[in-house]
């Protein structure tokens, strides 16, 4: 898919931007606090339903108005296929709003769509931008967020699954508070851990699989980028014993390949899953008495992480921001790869301010990584981004420049 046309009804400080765009690369510039940064969330809020700057969909409303709308129009330009998405946030204060709780509206075609899942991966996009840095550096929340994104743009249904979990965990949060510090009723607890051990498996299974593609794939960036001097290694990190129950299993069964591939029969599968199910089970039983105590689950899959170490050593304690860079930039990558290879065809990749921050040999990995896709580029100056331009993009696709002042968004 690319994007032709851009649409923003009061998002930022927009109050109304219709934007026709390249199908190759276009280069939004113009000095800081512009807006520039704006278009670039917003088209990311509209593909994947998530802001790089901000968890709360109020922060993107212009001021004094009361829901934003954003609507890219697509082309499918293997076969000319045309749509459009729109994502709307409407307040409780919304004239358009019939109900008393604010919410969040997904259309295709003008069609409303009512699940989430069915929304995520018609139009997929990749954004690189200097918050990244945090993957690195951040709560084990920012990289649980980028893991979820990745496997939700190419197994839909994923999403479904993760908002059972946190619906369960949440009434089973509110059923241990009940107890005030008393023993805890197995029967009341069963109720609650034989559903989440079940849905935890399934959530598991497929974040190992994915740590295990962006393993894969990022090391060999990181290789490329390093000149072979670092070793750059991401793991997986979960409820103690169940990587290595699936490692013995799958060994056991010289599954690996097939599980990293997708290709396992559905047997398998579901084998792997009810073994893990009853460990996690088992798990959860025996945190009982010191949840009632505590009055929250203490283990579960809400406490996830990927670690990340450089030539076997923790980058988040010990790594320059320069490392930093390069391992945020191959992970990525690495989701490029992966959304490449599961969709057949390249996301639209979205670079906010990151030019002036790579040094020429990242930028090269980062471009290379996107022959023949659409690429929107943030930046202040059109000189310095044109020339750099002139040794990266193919001659053929020739970039639109956006001239960004103060909300004004200026074609040339």
């Amino acid at each position: 898919m690319i994007i032709r046309s851009i649409h923003l009804k009061n998002f930022r400080n927009y109050r109304r931007l219709d934007l026709d765009v390249g199908p190759s690369v276009n280069i939004i510039y113009g000095f800081n606090a512009q807006g520039k940064t704006n278009i670039i969330e917003a088209i990311n809020v509209c593909s994947c339903l998530s802001s790089h700057r901000t968890p709360k969909d109020r922060d993107l409303i212009t001021f004094k108005e009361n829901e934003y709308e954003i609507k890219i129009d697509l082309l499918d330009p293997e076969d000319n296929y045309k749509t459009d998405l729109s994502v709307s946030y409407l307040t409780e204060k919304s004239e358009e709003n019939s109900s008393s709780a604010p919410k969040r509206v997904l259309k295709q075609d003008s069609m409303q769509i009512s699940k989430i899942a069915s929304y995520l991966g018609i139009c997929n996009t990749v954004i690189f931008a200097p918050e990244d840095l945090n993957l690195i550096k951040g709560a084990p929340s920012v990289r649980r967020k980028f893991l979820n994104l990745i496997i939700s743009k190419t197994s839909p249904t994923y999403f479904d699954l993760l908002n059972k979990y946190n619906r369960l965990i949440g009434q089973k949060n509110a059923s241990l508070k009940s107890f005030r510090g008393g023993p805890a009723n197995d029967d009341t607890m069963d109720f609650w851990d034989y559903p989440l051990a079940d849905i935890s498996s399934e959530i598991i299974l497929y974040r190992y699989r994915y740590s295990l593609l962006l393993n894969k794939f990022s090391s060999r960036h990181h290789l490329d980028i390093s000149e072979e001097k670092e070793n750059l290694k991401i793991s997986y990190s979960t409820i103690q014993g169940s990587i290595e129950l699936i490692n013995a299993f799958l060994e056991e069964n010289a599954l690996l390949d097939a599980f990293i591939s997708g290709s396992a029969e559905r047997g398998i599968y579901a084998r792997i899953k009810g073994i893990l199910s009853e460990h996690l089970y088992s798990k959860f039983k025996g945190m009982r008495q010191s949840d009632s105590e505590k009055g929250i689950t203490g283990i579960g899959i809400h406490k996830d992480d990927l670690e990340i170490t450089l030539n076997d050593m923790s980058m988040k304690i010990y790594s320059s921001q320069g490392q930093q860079r390069s391992a945020a930039l191959s992970l990525k990558l690495s989701e490029l790869d992966i959304i490449r290879d599961f969709c057949r065809s390249s996301p639209i990749l979205l670079l906010d301010d990151v030019f002036s921050e790579l040094d020429a040999k990242r930028r090269v990995s980062l471009i290379s990584g996107m022959v023949n896709a659409q690429i929107f580029i943030t930046c202040t100056e059109r000189e310095y981004i044109e020339k750099e331009l002139g040794t990266l993009v193919d001659g053929a696709s020739l970039p639109r420049y956006f001239h960004v002042e103060n909300g004004t968004v200026t074609p040339e």
